[in-house]
């Protein structure tokens, strides 16, 4: 596949890009913030033959956690006194969630926008899914959802939060990264 039909874009929304590296009950799914990676997970909630792990809430949102990423978010903090960079320990993280769940009899779907993050992509289990939806659209959601839980924000943290999450036509190039070197593992 070329990359100009891999990568994700600026302005042009593509499908998701699809792949299974193994039949183990993983998904693994990615994206840009606003992607859609958490809506698309969704269908997933409800249903009892799956887990959903939402890293932000096992890590980021730890505080307001429930269900599945409070007991995962517990379990990492009783494992380390100090927890290791999410970012810069992706791997032992990714490994230690899949050990964690395994044996459990349901597929785990984690939903991570830090696979970009990922040094040893050969490592992945089950199937990759990357939503490449453009970095416009993302953009756009995320003022959005912004503005939808944040109504009674001032124009001024509203200015913040748009110029910091200008970041995203930064980081998008470390998502296109890694989906060139997802492409380039064999089955």
């Amino acid at each position: 596949m070329s990359n100009d039909e891999l990568f994700i874009d600026v302005v042009v929304d593509k499908k998701p890009y699809i792949k299974n590296f193994s039949n183990d009950p993983v998904i693994n799914l990615t994206g840009e913030s606003g992607s859609g990676k958490s809506f698309y997970a969704q269908q997933y909630l409800n249903d009892s033959n799956y887990i959903v792990l939402d890293t932000d809430d096992v890590f980021s949102r730890f505080e307001n956690a429930t269900g599945i990423s409070r007991e995962y978010g517990e379990h990492i903090r009783k494992k380390f006194d100090v927890l290791p960079n999410f970012i810069e320990e992706f791997d032992m993280y990714y490994q230690d969630m899949i050990d964690y769940f395994s044996g459990c009899g349901k597929t785990l779907v984690i939903d991570s926008a830090q696979f970009r993050n990922m040094k040893d992509v050969s490592k992945l289990k089950g199937k990759l899914i990357v939503m490449r939806t453009s970095i416009n659209t993302c953009y756009e959601r995320c003022l959005e959802r912004y503005k939808n839980n944040n109504q009674d924000c001032s124009e001024e943290d509203f200015i913040k939060y748009s110029e910091r999450k200008k970041s995203m036509y930064k980081w998008y190039l470390g998502l296109n990264d890694f989906l060139k070197r997802v492409d380039e593992v064999e089955k």
